[in-house]
């Protein structure tokens, strides 16, 4: 690995003491665009490390020339690997020199053309304010005319990122970012390739580093034609490789942290499955801000309109899904749920045949077709089917509503916990 650089006065870009950032530009077979970026990024006093993997096109020689320009201003320094080692290894050697002069903040930007300078600076002025964050330029897939197979790929990939780590991206694959250095020897992993900014959200999740998404401009139609890299099927093989082993981490204990707002939990499966059914958090939503006291009286309501609903079998995977959605307790949720079985929950099977015989009939249902002291028998059930179905859904929106509404009022009466010294809020999300 062959390293050159201008290195003599060097400016600090304006930001808060011991902050200091540098621009890593990776590039292959980049010739056409490549010269433009840099251009561009010296433009903006931006310092730039550009890291040659191992080009066989002129690429080479624009590195040259844009280096050799240079007789002031900011850093450029050129980094060569002799051969192609992939996007991951140009990375991790921009990052190592980065750290080796100094640097606290690396930012990252692809060199085909695709991503729009400006863009970058908007990231480090927010890094400035969250300087243990890292700082995701999130790409706009709405009319931006995006290839379908990226867009698909894009999708699977934020989701894998939130089973396996508990972090909610919109765009795991960007490659225009932030990165706060101190932590990159913890967050690198061992992905090769374009698995390594996907693998280094996941390390994120579980190590407790906030990832902060900024929306960026992607050009898809670059002057000279788009150039790509990805080898369809072999790269394809090897993000299902990493994949299953980053989900197979998943499933062993590890860190957990709850994020600088309070409103996400990130870690290894075993401990956000912990944390998300904890009593100790329904203290905390029991005695929290108003946002968090209206979530956990939203779980009792609707806890009681899955009690009253027949849909036994699948009622508490109904729960869970519901409580993931929409940020209720699952404890509080599936435990009023369970009020269906018997003995209560006859009481509201009766109720709700009882509101669809009035709603159905206007008048209530005959209870003679069934025999308490024989084995239920189907043709008795389905005599009141009809009022059960109707009137579950309505008296489980009735009870629903006045669960929530009486249990809303009683936590607005009790004492709100403090707020921590730091100021961090007290909603809580799962």
């Amino acid at each position: 690995m062959a390293v050159e650089a201008h290195s003599e006065n060097v400016p600090d870009i304006a930001l808060p003491v011991g902050q200091r950032f540098v621009v890593i530009a990776p590039t292959y077979n980049h010739g056409l665009a490549v010269g433009q970026v840099l251009n561009e990024l010296t433009g903006c006093q931006l310092p730039t490390i550009a890291v040659n993997d191992g080009s066989t096109d002129c690429t080479g020689a624009v590195l040259q020339q844009w280096f050799g320009a240079a007789s002031s201003g900011p850093l450029r320094l050129v980094i060569t690997h002799p051969v192609n080692r992939g996007k991951a290894a140009a990375l991790r050697s921009g990052f190592i020199e980065a750290a080796s002069l100094g640097y606290t903040h690396a930012a990252s930007i692809d060199t085909d053309g695709q991503h729009e300078v400006v863009d970058l600076l908007k990231l480090i002025q927010c890094s400035a304010l969250n300087a243990d964050s890292i700082i995701l330029g999130a790409r706009s897939t709405q009319g931006s005319g995006a290839p379908l197979a990226s867009r698909v790929g894009r999708l699977l990939s934020n989701e894998l990122v939130w089973i396996e780590s508990g972090a909610s991206v919109m765009d795991s694959q960007s490659g225009m970012r932030i990165y706060p250095l101190t932590y990159m020897q913890a967050l690198s992993g061992s992905a090769s390739r374009y698995g390594f900014e996907t693998e280094v959200l996941v390390r994120a999740g579980w190590y407790g580093v906030a990832i902060i998404e900024q929306s960026i401009q992607c050009i898809y139609k670059v002057p000279g034609g788009r150039t790509t890299h990805f080898r369809l099927i072999r790269d394809t093989l090897d993000s299902i490789a990493m994949h299953a082993r980053l989900l197979t981490r998943a499933l062993l204990p590890g860190p957990t942290r709850v994020c600088a707002d309070g409103d996400h939990v990130t870690g290894t499966l075993p401990r956000r499955i912990a944390r998300w059914f904890s009593p100790w958090r329904l203290w905390r939503m029991a005695t929290g801000d108003a946002v968090a006291r209206e979530r956990l009286a939203a779980s009792v309501g609707v806890g009681l309109l899955m009690a009253t609903l027949p849909i036994y079998g699948v009622k508490t995977v109904t729960c869970l899904w519901l409580a993931g959605r929409f940020r209720l307790h699952p404890l509080a949720l599936v435990s009023i749920s369970s009020l269906s079985t018997p003995p209560v929950g006859l009481l509201f099977a009766a109720l709700s045949i009882c509101v669809g015989g009035l709603l159905l009939y206007g008048k209530l249902p005959d209870f003679s077709v069934i025999n308490l002291q024989q084995p239920p028998q189907w043709s008795s059930v389905n005599a009141l089917l009809a009022e059960w179905l109707v009137g579950s859904v309505v008296a489980g929106i009735a009870l629903g509503l006045l669960g929530y509404i009486l249990t809303r009022a009683l936590l607005m009466r009790a004492p709100q916990r403090p707020l921590p010294v730091d100021g961090q809020g007290s909603g809580e999300r799962a």
